[in-house]
């Protein structure tokens, strides 16, 4: 039996086992998870950052911010877009930056909100008056489907009451703009100074600007009601013309041949059963006047120094007898109104009819 032992193994030389295979390493799949889960988390935290985004840019305390910030910024037309409403009146950015005194600063609060509706109250400072207001916003819809959006209702606001103590006709300025008579009178505006005045005056009088103040946002808020009262005054040729008018009046009164001269406020009784013919009024002591304010229709005239006025008259009593009559009237005192019509002067008594 022949001998099956291996073959000898030269020397220097060594056996080399069969190759296993290699295990694959997992260091890379490891890392290949981390980066798909950092993906993941850091997509998570940008959703979250946009939805955080969103939300506060629809906010309703936003949207007073915004209306606030227009105002402080001199941009009245877009606060009015906040509230959704279009200019009109004094409510434009011409008015609003030709005012003065406006709002200078603010301070909002948290909103309190239930159901569809959302206050906020804010601190508003404007010159040296510091006062709260409350607005109210109301749900509106949906942006990106899950966050509201809220729609800031309309404020009350201020109200500046143009009022002019002159002829009627006049053309009123506010701060310089033309004021648009079809609007009226009584005027909403956004907190600040407005200054009414008359333009194209005349040589006969003079009109003193005036100037209101609104305070507030609201028409309950104390200062949000904000008269401009345009005073008038007669200037020296004006008053001339009144006094002028005013003798011109009397002496159509004296001109008269009655003896109660038609709405003269003065007149000579007559006897029973006599007669008069050939009546005749002489002013002997002219009046003097004193023009005053405007009085609701004109400038006020009162009589300063009483005149006197005699009559004469040929008189016929029942027994045929005939004569001459006559008497004095003393301490005469027209009183009345004197106003400016076309570039004159023109005088009405307001002394009661006998």
């Amino acid at each position: 039996m022949s001998d099956a032992s291996l073959p000898p193994v030269p020397y220097g030389a060594y056996a080399v086992p069969p190759e296993q295979p290699k295990r694959r390493s997992r260091t890379g799949l490891i890392v290949g998870i981390s980066i798909a889960a950092a993906v993941v988390v850091l997509g998570g935290a940008g959703l979250a950052v946009a939805g955080a985004s969103i939300s506060s840019s629809v906010a309703p305390e936003r949207q007073v911010d915004e209306f606030l910030q227009d105002l402080v910024d001199g941009s009245a037309e877009a606060a009015l877009a906040v509230m959704g409403e279009k200019p009109s009146g004094l409510l434009t950015d011409d008015a609003y930056t030709s005012s003065a005194n406006h709002i200078s600063d603010f301070t909002i609060g948290k909103p309190e909100t239930t159901g569809d509706t959302s206050t906020v109250t804010a601190k508003i400072t404007q010159g040296g008056t510091s006062y709260t207001q409350e607005f109210t916003l109301s749900k509106s819809g949906k942006s990106f489907v899950v966050f509201d959006t809220w729609q800031l209702e309309p404020l009350s606001l201020g109200v500046v009451d143009v009022q002019v103590q002159g002829p009627a006709g006049l053309s009123v300025e506010v701060d310089g703009i033309a004021l648009d008579e079809s609007v009226g009178t009584t005027l909403r505006a956004f907190p600040g100074d407005y200054e009414v005045s008359v333009v194209g005056g005349d040589e006969l009088f003079d009109a003193v600007p005036a100037t209101a103040s609104v305070v507030g946002l609201s028409d309950s808020a104390a200062g949000s009601l904000a008269t401009a009262a345009v005073t008038t005054a007669l200037t020296e040729a004006g008053i001339a013309a009144a006094q002028s008018a005013v003798d011109a009046y009397v002496d159509g009164c004296v001109a008269q041949q009655s003896l109660k001269p038609d709405n003269c406020g003065f007149e000579a009784r007559a006897q029973d059963g006599v007669t008069y013919s050939n009546i005749r009024w002489t002013l002997t002591v002219r009046p003097t006047y004193s023009i005053g304010g405007w009085a609701r229709n004109g400038w006020s005239v009162t009589t300063a120094t009483g005149g006197t006025l005699d009559v004469v008259a040929d008189s016929v009593d029942g027994a045929g007898r005939s004569g001459p009559s006559g008497t004095t009237i003393s301490n005469y005192r027209p009183v009345g109104t004197v106003s400016a019509v076309d570039g004159a002067v023109e005088f009405t008594s307001s002394v009661l009819p006998f």
